[in-house]
């Protein structure tokens, strides 16, 4: 930004792009929705197949008392069911009965289905669902961050050329000053003005100074406020310099302001538009995925196991394959007062609940922020209209008394009244402005839609 050769405008579009490209906030936002791909990639690992794999030996006086081995493939599905295959090889001489095999081991392929817990939700399948919900979030979340960072951004920039305009118009009044200081003085020299004249008017120049010196200080502070917002490749940050300076405020134009009809029809949508009001409406979902696992808790437990087995002959694992071979069996539990689960349920019930509310009360303050705004840009931009035509007025009126004062018709002190009247009024004028077009960002921001210009 620094080391340009003549000052240039820095425009709030090109301060914007630096904000958008560059702006570490605006980077977060990118690896927020890396966390959400990531998340839901966790979550799918809870449907990974796995291998598996056990060995109990015992080995005493010389003797193989026996030797457990076990190992297979589960593979867990999206409705529940488990699908297993493996291969148990059991040898020793105090081997217990039901573990005996013969010598080739015993292969095995079977299903485990849950017919009561788990058979339309499970932890799994609810992880999963939450992280798709939370991977979706991230993209409001971003949008969240970027609206609240443009909003401050925007700010920050019109505060930016409310200071430097101010501050250009006491340096003007300071020249103004000090040319008229010397005419006076020229006068007295002549006889034509009493020395009186010359004091006034050099205590004139010694006031707009310190002014000028005011606005001076409020300029550089602000300058290195909206540094804050500016940043490179590399994460290297920017300072403005003198090489750039603000629009004047003669080259500026009003926002365009929302029309009635068009605030309508947003208030409208707004609780679908905004991305705060996204993320209540993510979070309510992710936490109707936990009531249903809570309510799933509710039913007992029930699993039916079932594995077809065979005897490997030679190569062929299934040459001896019947269905007469096989091994079922099921698992039943059921807490009896069910107090853990139904505490469970009412909890995320009543978080349920409170997020409802929150919602609600969030629409609600957005709502009213967006008529706020409206309200406030209305009012100002009617100000606007006003200022312009009193700056004009203040303008002639000191055209008219400095006529005069050459004239020999009027006093010097009239003369400087007039010339602050219209300082004042300008340095007004400049403020509403700046305030007006904040007032329209923060429309824009309330709709949380500031992001996308």
């Amino acid at each position: 930004i620094m080391g340009q050769s003549k000052s240039k405008v820095f425009t709030q579009d090109e301060f914007i792009w630096f904000v958008k490209n560059y702006h570490p906030i605006a980077v977060q936002g990118e690896l927020l929705l890396n966390k959400g791909e990531s998340s839901i990639r966790k979550a799918r690992g809870g449907f990974d197949p796995y291998l598996y794999t056990s060995l109990d030996q015992k080995n005493y006086d010389d003797k193989n008392y026996y030797s457990l081995l076990s190992g297979g493939l589960k593979i867990p599905t999206w409705y529940g069911i488990e699908i297993k295959t493996g291969y148990d090889q059991n040898t020793g001489e105090y081997l217990d009965p039901q573990n005996n095999v013969p010598p080739g081991g015993l292969w095995y392929a079977g299903i485990s289905v849950p017919i009561g817990q788990g058979l339309f939700i499970d932890k799994r399948r609810a992880a999963l669902k939450q992280a798709e919900l939370y991977a979706q979030s991230t993209e409001s979340e971003r949008q969240k961050l970027m609206n609240d960072l443009y909003f401050d951004a925007m700010k920050t920039y019109w505060y930016w050329v409310t200071a430097w305009n101010q501050y250009q118009i006491y340096e003007e009044s300071v020249e103004l000053a000090e040319t008229r200081f010397e005419a006076v003085k020229q006068s007295y020299f002549l006889g034509d003005k009493p020395a009186i004249d010359t004091l006034e008017a050099f205590i004139q120049v010694q006031n707009r100074l310190m002014n000028r010196n005011e606005y001076q200080l409020e300029y550089q502070n602000i300058s290195l406020e909206l540094s804050n917002f500016l940043w490179f490749e590399n994460n290297t940050p920017l300072v403005i310099g003198d090489s750039l300076r603000p629009p004047a405020i003669t080259d500026i134009e009003l926002a365009v302001s929302m029309s009635s009809d068009s605030l309508s029809s947003v208030l409208k949508r707004l609780a679908d538009l905004h991305p705060e009001m996204q993320l209540y409406q993510y979070k309510l979902a992710s936490m109707e995925v936990e009531e249903r696992l809570k309510r799933e808790a509710l039913k007992p437990t029930l699993n039916l196991n079932y594995n077809a087995i065979t005897e490997p002959v030679g190569s062929n694992i299934f040459s001896g394959f019947s269905s007469q071979n096989y091994k079922w069996g099921f698992e039943f539990s059921f807490p009896i007062f069910l107090r853990s689960q139904r505490g469970d349920l009412q909890l995320t019930r009543l978080k349920i609940r409170d997020t409802e509310l929150a919602q609600q009360q969030k629409l609600l303050e957005l709502y009213n922020k967006m008529l706020s705004y409206y309200n406030e840009q209305e009012n100002l931009k009617a100000q606007v209209a006003l200022f312009f035509d009193t700056v004009n007025n203040y303008d002639a009126l000191l055209k008219g008394e400095r006529r005069k004062f050459d004239g020999g018709e009027s006093a010097l002190f009239l003369v400087n009244s007039r010339e602050t009247n219209l300082i004042q009024a300008r340095v007004k004028l400049v403020e509403l402005i700046a305030k007006y077009n904040i007032s329209n960002v923060g429309l824009i921001w309330a709709t949380g839609t500031l992001f996308t210009i």
